[in-house]
């Protein structure tokens, strides 16, 4: 079976995109599923907060663009691996851009598509932009896109959505958004309630029913390179949050692949 992907994408920074990835990686590791989480994100922080350090040897660019180097994921814990963004340099665009002028957009699905057989969920981290290697994730995959809930953030959502149906028109037909996920969702606060007011209106059924609010064990938990399930957080109200983020998430893509 091939694994489900997930590409975790929103063009501004802010959003809770690696806060998204990490946990639900962890999340899924939890109900039991084998999960790789591949950092698209030159600045690496869900290698980070996923406890790898800074280093070279096998990461993302080779993973990407040199298929003939043996596949060496990092291993977090069993049947949770992560492909480093170690040895990302500021060409790395550049190299994607180029291959692509051969192949089109299809570098990141195509380097999925040789290892998802190992596992059961494929995650990816993408960077606050839509350079070409964003762009070669959005192709790979179904989005989920979180939304920090102010109306500048919302305001993103439709460039989004125009990149998306960009890429129907051309190379994947079917690409599109599982969901937007509500972040730093703060229900007392009149500024978040508009923005999730403002969401549903762009984008109806489309936006996720969990929300996820400040907490601060959220950004402890990627500071500590530990998991938001583990027992030092449960105090916090972030760990039931993300827990069901993860079971919907879960969900949305069980029903979309059967």
């Amino acid at each position: 079976m091939r694994a489900r992907r997930i590409i975790v994408a929103m063009p501004k920074g802010g959003s809770g995109k690696t806060a998204t990835t990490v946990a639900l990686a962890w999340g899924l590791h939890r109900l039991g599923g084998r999960v790789l989480v591949v950092d698209l994100d030159p600045q690496g922080n869900a290698t980070a907060a996923l406890g790898v350090g800074a280093q070279d040897g096998y990461g993302v660019l080779e993973f990407l663009l040199k298929p003939e180097i043996a596949f060496a994921p990092r291993v977090i814990t069993s049947g949770l691996d992560v492909i480093a963004a170690s040895g990302w340099r500021a060409g790395a665009d550049l190299e994607v851009q180029a291959a692509n002028q051969v192949t089109g957009p299809v570098t990141v699905r195509d380097a999925l598509a040789r290892v998802e057989g190992r596992y059961d969920y494929v995650l990816c981290d993408c960077a606050p932009s839509l350079g070409p290697v964003t762009y070669n994730a959005l192709v790979a995959g179904p989005i989920l896109a979180p939304v920090e809930m102010t109306r500048l953030a919302v305001s993103a959502v439709p460039e989004l959505d125009r990149v998306v149906a960009t890429i129907r028109r051309g190379v994947a037909p079917k690409a599109g958004v599982l969901g937007y996920l509500p972040t730093r969702h703060v229900e007392r606060q009149a500024e978040s309630r508009d923005a999730l007011r403002a969401l549903r209106a762009l984008e109806g059924e489309r936006v996720l029913r969990s929300r996820v609010p400040v907490a601060t064990a959220i950004a402890r938990s990627l500071a500590e390179a530990s998991s938001l399930f583990g027992p030092r957080y449960r105090w916090s109200k972030g760990p039931a949050a993300y827990l069901a983020v993860v079971k919907e998430v879960a969900k949305l893509l069980e029903e979309c692949h059967g």
